[in-house]
């Protein structure tokens, strides 16, 4: 038997195995049930999310010939032939190459004659937005008023190309871009039966590289496992697809996190020997960066969406809020600035020298606090006490009548201490002659020339170190609002919640969207499971034995499975995640708005913000 790519292999042959898309099946299969068929459906979404797939699924429904049903039995000739590829009563238009205003005309009037062999005669239109507009005018008052033995299947990637009264006759169902978690999930279980051994970041970066679309991971995967040699590492993935893996972006992180210039480049050196683009790190670089933000402002926000939360929380609390928003700024500067640098190696390698050398951290500050110490400076910086001597030189310049010259030898080495004593002394003696009213300010010590000018630097260099500390009660202001509501979300590390630890068991397609608007309560072996009403009628043995399967290999296999309708509460996987998305959402807005670049646009130039346009990283897709 020839070998079938996995592609074809593993299409959807039910909508319980279907994946990612449970908006649009619900909807079918609710129809199906309660026989409340429209003549027309428009299917769309980008390409390798399952229009085809459905289309040819809601014809077996509808031709079954244990009659319409949303499960049809895949065993009657109806369902083989569909199945097949070869039943007289499904056509299959491509619409790219059959354009033309007769191509529609010979369709229209063959829909009168009834179907051959099925209950109805189903056309599958696809790419039918690459019809002329004759040919939608020919085929309008048919799509609007067809005969009742027939049904329009239509599936477009650009919607916007049809005309509204197309898309007023029709229903349209607009399918989602598979989210990194369901592809990754899906592949799992495809090599788990497969017997191909993989390595987990390995499913990870084929996630990323499908952009949304099952059928392009699918056909990564076949391209994958042909390269490893019947196996999938992440090393193998990496080098097939000439990107490098997310530990590799997690390395030059940490080079900066930990200022290891040497470490920095030798890592620079190693990935270019992969010849990447410095455009997509610097593109990941700066998704990891929106990540840690994130998660600093909102704690417990950090998504899975790249297999890396647990990186990027230990990240978020080894880096500081002000290197981050550094570095984050220095990346998206440095990728805008790439185009134009002789060779990108270099733009790139001077992006993160560029982080490293303009960091703001502790060790940046220290020099001028030691310096006015007046001892350790000159020795741990060489570059902090240069401009010392520097401005007394400037200083006993315009003094050479006076005795000034002979002056300084001398006191060179005496006078830091006794600035430093006299400083706070002749402060005190300012103050109280200030409050007499005797003079203002305090220079009348002028007399003291060597003495006094170098108090007045020190004073002048010393505010310099003000600010230094200032930023850090900005930063720790927000937490303790933040603190208490992450405090009531966290839960215990060590058990098994069912709401967070959900997605851990595997639980993939019709039943895994059913668990997830269900409660979970245990009792011994005995776990009940509360699915509210809407959801519990689409419940059946097939979905529960997955559901006790899943569950058993987490538990044990002594567990027992128990259904019943109810009210399952706040604490379902669904809305845990759909809070979690909206946190998401309500972080990456304070963030915008909190932004300093976003804060000086809208200040000078009366701008907005449009809040709708503002969409939280999932992915890292450039």
């Amino acid at each position: 038997m020839s070998y079938q790519v996995l592609a074809r292999k593993w299409r959807p042959r039910t909508f319980e195995d279907m994946v990612g898309q449970e908006h649009v099946l619900q909807a079918l299969i609710h129809a199906l049930e309660s026989q409340r068929l429209h003549h027309a459906y428009l299917f769309t979404g980008t390409r390798g999310v399952g229009k085809t797939t459905i289309g040819r699924l809601l014809a077996r429904c509808l031709n079954c010939e244990t009659g319409v049903t949303p499960n049809p039995c895949g065993e009657c000739s109806s369902c083989q032939e569909i199945q097949e590829g070869r039943f007289v009563d499904l056509i299959e238009i491509d619409a790219a190459s059959r354009t033309g205003v007769d191509d529609m005309r010979e369709l229209t009037d063959n829909v009168q004659y009834a179907p051959t062999r099925g209950r109805y005669k189903v056309y599958l239109i696809d790419e039918v937005h690459m019809l002329t507009n004759q040919s939608f005018n020919a085929f309008l008052k048919t799509l609007e008023e067809p005969p009742e033995h027939v049904k329009f299947l239509l599936a477009t990637t650009d919607p916007q190309k049809l005309p509204v009264t197309v898309l007023s006759r029709c229903l349209q169902f607009n399918l989602k871009r598979m989210t990194p978690e369901h592809i990754a999930g899906h592949l799992r279980h495809v090599l788990g039966a497969e017997e191909i051994p993989f390595e987990e970041p390995a499913l990870w970066l084929l996630a990323r590289a499908a952009d949304g679309s099952m059928r392009d991971a699918l056909s990564l995967t076949d391209q994958a496992i042909a390269f490893g040699n019947q196996k999938l590492s992440a090393s193998d993935v990496s080098n097939m697809l000439g990107t490098i893996g997310q530990r590799d972006i997690e390395r030059i992180v940490n080079a900066l996190v930990e200022g290891d210039g040497p470490a920095l480049l030798a890592e620079i050196s190693r990935i270019s020997d992969f010849a990447p683009d410095y455009s997509v790190i610097l593109a990941d670089l700066l998704s990891l960066f929106h990540r840690v933000t994130m998660e600093q402002v909102v704690p417990g926000s950090a998504d899975n969406a790249l297999g890396d939360a647990e990186q990027v929380q230990a990240l978020a609390r080894k880096l500081s809020a002000e290197d981050a928003q550094l570095f984050y700024q220095s990346a998206l500067i440095g990728r805008k600035d790439l185009t134009i640098t002789p060779d990108a190696r270099m733009g790139f390698e001077m992006t993160l020298l560029r982080m490293l050398a303009f960091r703001p951290g502790a060790d940046r500050r220290e020099p001028p606090a030691i310096s006015s110490g007046g001892q350790s400076a000159a020795s741990e910086p060489r570059d902090e006490p240069d401009p010392a001597p520097t401005p007394q030189v400037e200083q006993k310049q315009p003094e050479p009548e006076p005795e000034s010259t002979p002056e300084p030898e001398p006191e060179m080495p005496a006078a830091p201490p006794v600035a430093d004593e006299d400083a706070s002394w002749l402060a005190s003696l300012d103050a109280e002659a200030e409050a007499a009213g005797e003079y203002e300010e305090s220079y009348p010590l002028s007399d003291e020339a060597p003495v006094t000018e170098e108090p007045a630097a020190e004073v002048a260099a010393e505010p310099v170190e003000q600010p230094a500390p200032a930023p850090e009660p900005a930063f720790v202001e927000p937490d303790p609002a933040i603190e208490p509501a992450v405090e009531q979300a966290l839960e215990p590390e060590g058990e098994f919640v069912w709401h967070r630890d959900f997605r851990s068991l595997g639980i993939v397609g019709m039943p895994g969207n059913l668990a997830s608007h269900g409660a979970m309560s245990r009792d011994g072996d005995v776990i009940t499971l509360t699915i509210d009403e809407g959801h519990a009628r689409l419940l059946n043995s097939r979905h529960e034995e997955k559901i006790l399967a899943a569950l058993r290999n987490r538990f044990g296999d002594s567990i027992q499975l128990r259904t019943e309708q109810g009210n399952p509460g706040p604490d379902t996987p669904a809305a845990y995640e759909e809070r979690q998305r909206k946190a998401r959402q309500e972080a990456a807005e304070a963030s915008i708005h909190r932004d300093p670049v976003v804060k000086s646009i809208v200040e000078r130039f009366e701008a907005r913000v449009v809040e709708d346009s503002i969409r939280p990283a999932e992915t890292s897709r450039r």
